[in-house]
């Protein structure tokens, strides 16, 4: 059993930049690919990754990777690999199983191998998962141009099930773009942070567990806890690793919907980070520091506002845009923001001079992350200006 592997962390596609970095901020030498990052790694680096990258999908330990054009090879060249290296006899199994552009492109047909394989390893057929709730060890086959990989997920969910939010609200933004969409922004937790349509608490609750040093994964089960590698006290030592901090400015979570507050405030408890989110229930307009309230001097609004698809999808949306824009400005000049956005003629509204920080889908949806231009953007644009 070697002490290292190669391992491949994936993400949505348009957060490998963020992904990179989080890798190197946990001293993970990795090599950034689309679609992720790949390391060699150990089981505590694996451990930690699941653990601390919060913007990270899937941690892949990668079995091995050949060249193969038929059902039969694919079953004998899997039954040379060291499943009992890595599967516990006991712990059922799910297969996930993709192909594109190859010889072998039947996806339940790749899964009966794989599975027939395991079985023949180990001497008896192995259980497959039953309830999706359970702890499962899962394969993942991949097959690209004839080349396939076979990799053992390193957890049974994906990473950006954190576990808080029972309650999505109307249209939930997943965990992980929220995580990226606050790195964007560029808010340091020693000011404060405002989203004024908060829904679930989700950008709100991932930017305390910043502000706080909590771990992303925190929350969840064990990582390889369903293999044979699982190490307990590893697992318990990375999470001792953990530094909670208080936090030292104000995060507020605000929507006009009353259950959207209810459920931002749950959210946020089973999160642990009930003490440094502020839950309030206001229209935009109505938000005391939009309205100029002892608004602190400096901060960031990082939010999702609504696009108008799934949420409001009879409403006019373009007044609620610019009084986001004009309140914002209103703030003065020690406030930046970062937007979701997915129909631009909104976010052009806003009046605010914005950036693409990054793109990605959600829900089927194309969106990019816009956010205020930094002091050094603003001033080549200024220079661009005066050239032109």
């Amino acid at each position: 059993m070697t002490d290292t592997f190669p391992v491949f962390v994936t993400c949505q596609p348009g957060l490998e930049p963020f992904l990179f970095e989080e890798l190197k901020r946990h001293h993970i030498t990795a090599e950034a690919v689309p679609g992720g990052a790949e390391f060699e790694g150990s089981t505590e680096t694996v451990m930690r990754a699941c653990l601390w990258l919060g913007t990270a999908s899937q941690v892949l330990i990668r079995l091995t990777q050949f060249r193969c054009r038929a059902l039969g090879e694919l079953q004998r060249k899997a039954l040379e690999l060291p499943w009992r290296d890595w599967l516990a006899p006991r712990v059922p199994l799910n297969f996930s199983s993709r192909s594109r552009r190859s010889r072998v492109y039947h996806t339940g047909g790749i899964s009966e191998r794989i599975y027939n394989a395991i079985g023949d390893s180990f001497g008896q057929a192995p259980m497959l998962a039953k309830d999706s709730d359970e702890v499962v060890a899962r394969v993942v086959t991949r097959f690209q141009e004839d080349v396939c990989t076979i990799s053992i997920d390193a957890t049974s969910t994906p990473l950006h099930r954190r576990g808080y939010r029972l309650d999505g609200r109307k249209a939930p933004l997943r965990e992980d773009i929220a995580h990226a969409l606050v790195l964007a922004s560029e808010w340091s937790p020693d000011t404060a942070m405002l989203d004024p349509f908060c829904g679930s608490g989700t950008i709100a609750i991932e930017a305390a567990g910043l502000a706080l040093g909590l771990a992303p994964g925190r929350l969840r089960p064990p990582a390889l806890q369903q293999t044979a590698r699982f190490d307990i006290d590893a697992w318990q030592e990375l999470g001792a690793e953990s530094t909670p901090r208080e936090a030292s400015a104000p995060i507020v979570a605000s929507d006009r919907d009353k259950g959207a507050v209810a459920a931002t405030r749950d959210n946020a408890e089973r999160a642990g980070v009930q003490d440094a989110v502020r839950c309030q229930q206001h229209a935009l307009a109505a938000q005391p520091w939009l309205e100029g309230q002892d608004a602190p001097e400096s901060g960031s609004l990082i939010t999702n506002p609504p696009f108008g698809v799934r949420v409001s999808s009879n409403n006019n949306l373009i007044p609620l845009y610019q009084t986001l824009g004009h309140r914002l400005k209103a703030l003065g000049p020690g406030w930046n923001t970062a937007i979701l956005a997915h129909d631009m003629r909104l976010t052009r509204r806003t009046g605010l001079p914005l950036k693409p920080r990054f793109s990605t889908k959600h829900g089927g949806l194309a969106i990019t992350a816009m956010g205020s231009l930094t002091a050094d953007e603003v001033s080549r644009s200024d220079n661009n200006d005066g050239e032109s």
